[in-house]
């Protein structure tokens, strides 16, 4: 009879516990966008996922800490479509940067309907995604600052910049998902790298 090791047991453990907690925030997804946010009890989603009560307290405290969750989700999306946009110019990594967003958000429309229209600015929750915010905004404004250095921006204060561009972006994305549901995003999308170009396009 042989032994299992502890670190193989602690590893599926840990993938257990993983998939459990995808299970859940999967569940989550459905209900907010069933039901809304305000509409939701940590009891529905447990119902839909399947577990018991008591049983999702063990990986998340409280419904705002699921929406956050699913919110941090989609965020390292949109991370990870921004960082891995390619391009030769400043307009080509910008419209790769935006396209990929664009697609990004396609793909999740009913988180970014979930965002969009389900925080109210004064919860926790709220605070927390504003932190997460944050976070966000500092690979953006590391890559101004190489494309500054670089020549193909001009000066900018990277900070201010990097939060003007999400703004045109968010801005961009409610109004081609949210109130568009997709039908004119072509249209928001180039109109928005678009302006984004000309905004940091160095004067001649």
């Amino acid at each position: 009879m042989t032994t299992t090791p502890v670190l193989e047991r602690s590893q599926r453990a840990e993938q257990a516990r993983a998939a459990r907690s995808e299970e859940i925030l999967s569940a989550a997804r459905r209900v907010f966008s069933a039901r809304g946010f305000r509409g939701t009890t940590i009891a529905d989603i447990a119902e839909e996922a399947g577990i018991a009560l008591g049983t999702i307290y063990l990986y998340f405290p409280s419904k705002e800490a699921v929406f956050a969750a699913l919110n941090q989700q989609f965020a390292a999306i949109l991370s990870e479509a921004v960082t891995s946009a390619q391009g030769d110019s400043l307009e080509a990594v910008v419209r790769s940067q935006v396209g990929q967003v664009f697609a990004a958000c396609s793909e999740n429309r009913d988180v970014v309907r979930l965002a969009v229209l389900n925080t109210d600015p004064e919860t926790e929750v709220a605070r927390r995604l504003q932190r997460a915010d944050d976070e966000r905004m500092r690979p953006l404004e590391a890559g101004l600052g190489r494309a500054v250095a670089a020549g193909w921006s001009r000066a900018v204060d990277t900070r201010i910049a990097a939060r003007l561009i999400q703004g045109l972006v968010s801005i961009s994305v409610y109004k081609a998902f949210v109130l568009s549901d997709g039908k004119d995003a072509d249209a928001y999308r180039d109109e928005c790298a678009a302006m984004i170009v000309a905004y940091l396009t160095p004067s001649v």
